[in-house]
């Protein structure tokens, strides 16, 4: 059978992503002429540090709030540049830094990477996404391999944030956010943030709301519409509110304790087509309460290192569904409550020494508990069910230097550093769970690191997989590959209590360059090989393989039109991938800079002027004397000079190898690389692309983040009506302006503006979407563009001010 084929590379769509990076080069000053004082590099260790807009002050030892170990960082972020990305807030931050922390180990792959505090742990990361970006005095990127130094699994980077040593701000943000295509699914949104940073004490209370209005089908363009598309939401009604109050103490000296307490609500309200029994539309209700009470200490004794974290969370999970089966109206309830314990110690330090170096260790002991209570009425009949699970862990790790240039011991070979981690998890329910890892950190010569490593490790199904209440969605469309037609059916979601534990094996050889010492570009490379067996996924879609597969998952009626899905998780037999993940990150100051005298300094970020006096301006910026207080500028705080800017961009490109699953022995591979999928959206990309530049100068700023996936194809059943599916290559473009008000010149007259921000967001920039052909030409009803992207391109206005 003619299938349609792939997009070629060259698309309309990668001649989008590739104008996007000429348009950040163009913007580069590169030619822009620079003085001596930013293209000094930055001392990699200092005893303290003061850093004032690109000028380093320092004396001997390490940089305040580095982590521990000898792996360096990929990418450090200044505070000039963190404000580069227009972010208002951890949360932001780390979305904004997503193409520098990706990474395809383990289950954790593009997920959140460990975020630290000052080189040490915190309780969650509850306690730190509201902190303001101003109150960061610098970003370090580290490789996944850190995150075993801190009782961590490898298989996530790690971003180190090291706060200002004092800080005040009340701030207060209020944002709009809207299509450009008219209809619905407005959002408005008010964030209050006060946080309080002196010696070592942080106190913070967040308090945020946001409303999102409703979608229906009939606000979008959609061909041959159902009868009650008025009755239906593409993207429902929804309101949100969440408090989070942290509280940080210097207990003794060298020690600290966290207490974190959050509370968080939203109700959403979904329209699921027209109720024929009764008046109005059929919806669905839901609201989702979640409570957190988390807490931390960390200190030290004798050069060993220690912290302790604890959590208790409860989430309860609510929903009302309207349905109607047979003629007859039915009510679906489902409501559960998750509540869970966690705690955790550990402690690092060198236990003895090498000729080569200090032998650092970590010893981590834990003990988790959770349970899910569950129920759910289903067309009239009550189903109730509860969980529980106990999970007590340790996990040891070593790390042995072998060569050191530093002590002169097989000088020739550079720095060496072989790893070897353990872990155990004692499961109430899955028994003994293990991983074993090693690995080695090598530089021959200073610009080069190399790090390679293998970690095979098993993974238990949570228990919201397992047990999660059933839940029935009436009137959902999905494309039938087997009889190639687009179908209303019923979907049944919720947990499975037969799945199994995965085992898996990842393989990483990773390549760091810095070719130039004055020169902020860095270079990497990272290839991956993974292997899972026994893989636990979310049910894929109805494809004639899967289907092959589990066909007690689909039912068909006696004529063999498919009615009924039952997309619970399941267990694969194996999946296969490999990749090379290839990019540069590059950085430079431009124009004139502040030119500041060097000697002791006063504290990090802030702290106050080096000796010799305030800068022009003197007085306060927000976190104390001097320029690197707030970067706002206005009264108070040192203005930078007319012209002095930053630029930076990241450019990254991740070529699949291979991306194969065996749904049970004896059955074909699923090459998801060609012509298989396992999700609605088509198979794997063979190519992604990320790009990310930022540009700032006088106080204005932009920021561009793009992200380029290659085409893919699914290969139909053969049956007859069967139709292979052809999926675009797809581009989408972010970009964020923000103008610091206190800045511009026309408004420096006016008090309300100091300290003020305004920034214009706009995802999906060119308005793509993924388009989706049959063979045939046409395009099947589910995969309308407005259906796999109802919003489209977006536009966001806030306005943003710290007192």
């Amino acid at each position: 059978m003619k299938f349609s084929p792939t997009p070629p590379p060259f698309s309309a769509s990668l001649r989008q992503l590739l104008m996007a990076g000429v348009v950040a080069l163009a913007a580069s000053p590169a030619l822009a002429q620079t003085t001596p004082a930013a293209q000094a590099k930055t001392p990699v260790e200092a005893d303290d540090v003061t850093e004032v807009e690109g000028i380093t002050v320092t004396a001997s030892g390490r940089l305040p709030g580095a982590v521990v170990g000898d792996i360096p960082a990929e990418v450090t972020l200044t505070p000039r540049e963190i404000r580069a990305y227009g972010a208002a807030n951890v949360t932001e931050l780390i979305a904004a830094l997503a193409p520098q922390t990706t990474t395809s180990r383990g289950g954790a792959a593009g997920g959140r990477p460990v975020v630290l505090v000052n080189g040490a742990r915190v309780s969650s990361f509850r306690e730190i996404h509201d902190i303001p970006t101003e109150a960061i005095v610098r970003v370090d990127i580290l490789p996944e391999e850190v995150a075993l130094k801190y009782g961590y699994r490898a298989d996530q980077k790690v971003v180190n944030l090291v706060l200002r040593r004092r800080f005040n701000a009340l701030t207060a943000q209020a944002g709009y956010k809207f299509g450009t295509a008219s209809g619905g699914a407005d959002v408005s949104d008010i964030d209050l943030n006060q946080l309080t940073i002196r010696d070592g004490s942080r106190l913070m209370i967040d308090a945020k709301a946001s409303d999102q209005n409703r979608l229906l089908e009939t606000d979008r363009n959609l061909a041959a519409p159902r009868s009650d598309a008025a009755y239906r939401t593409l993207i429902p009604d929804q309101q949100t509110w969440a408090l989070n109050t942290v509280l940080t103490k210097p207990l003794w000296e060298g020690g600290a304790g966290t207490v974190n307490l959050s509370l968080e609500s939203a109700d959403t309200t979904s329209l699921l087509g027209l109720n024929t029994v009764a008046s109005g539309p059929l919806t669905r209700d839901g609201s989702v309460v979640t409570g957190h009470l988390g807490g931390a200490l960390n200190g030290g004794f004798q050069g060993w290192r220690w912290s302790a974290t604890a959590n208790l969370d409860r989430t309860e999970t609510d929903s009302a569904t309207q349905r109607i089966l047979s003629g007859v109206g039915y009510r679906d309830t489902s409501n559960s409550v998750s509540t869970s314990f966690d705690s955790q110690a550990d402690i690092s330090g060198s236990p003895f020494r090498l000729p080569a170096g200090a032998v650092n260790t970590i010893l981590t002991v834990g003990y988790e508990s959770t349970k899910l209570e569950s129920d759910s009425v289903r067309a009239g009949v009550a189903r109730s069910g509860e969980l529980s699970r106990d999970t007590a862990s340790a996990k040891l790790n070593v790390d042995l230097p072998l060569a050191s240039v530093r002590n002169d011991v097989l000088a020739g070979l550079g720095d060496l550093t072989v790893n070897l981690n353990l872990a155990s998890d004692q499961l109430s329910d899955f028994g003994n769970l293990s991983t074993v890892g090693y690995g080695l950190n090598w530089s021959p010569v200073k610009p080069v690191r190399l790090i390679a490593s293998v970690t095979r490790d098993q993974g238990a199904p949570t228990l919201q997989q397992i047990g999660d209440p059933e839940q029935v969605t009436p009137g959902v469309q999905v494309y039938d590959f087997r009889t190639g037609q687009t179908v209303v059916i019923s979907r049944l979601d919720g947990g499975n209590r037969a799945l199994d534990a995965q085992e898996g094996r990842v393989m990483k050889l990773g390549l760091n360059l810095t070719p130039w010492s004055k020169v902020n570009l860095t270079f990497s490379a990272d290839y991956i090989d993974s292997r899972t067996d026994n893989l636990i996924s979310s049910f894929p879609s109805a494809s004639t393989q899967v289907e092959a597969a589990f066909p007690d998952r689909f039912i068909r009626s006696a004529a063999g039109q498919l009615i009924q899905i039952d997309a619970r998780p399941v267990n694969f037999d194996r999946r296969d991938t490999s990749e090379l993940r290839t990019g540069f990150n590059y950085r430079r100051s431009f124009g004139p800079q502040p030119n500041f005298p060097r000697g002791p300094m006063g504290g990090a970020g802030g702290d106050g002027p080096p000796p010799g006096g305030p800068p022009p301006g003197g007085g306060h910026g927000f976190g104390g004397p001097g320029f690197g207080g707030g970067g706002f500028g206005g009264p108070g705080g040192f203005t930078p000079p007319r012209g002095m800017g930053m630029f930076q961009i990241g450019l990254y490109h991740t070529v699949k190898f291979t991306d194969e699953i065996t749904i049970r022995p004896g059955l074909p591979k699923l090459d998801l690389l060609d012509g298989a999928a396992i999700g609605s959206g088509g198979g794997t990309p063979k190519n992604q692309v990320d790009l990310q530049a930022n540009l700032t100068r006088n106080g204005l700023g932009a920021s561009l983040q793009a992200h380029w996936d290659e085409g893919t194809r699914v290969v139909g059943s053969g049956a007859i009506g069967a139709q292979d599916l052809s999926f675009s290559d797809l581009t989408t473009v972010n970009l964020r302006l923000f103008a610091d008000l206190g800045f511009q010149p026309a408004l420096q007259k006016h008090p309300f503006f100091r300290r003020s921000r305004l920034v214009v967001s706009i995802d999906n920039l060119f308005d793509e979407k993924q388009t989706v052909t049959a063979s045939d030409g046409t395009t099947p009803v589910t995969y309308q563009a407005d259906y796999l992207d109802p919003r489209g391109r977006t536009v966001k206005v806030s306005f943003r001010k710290l007192f």
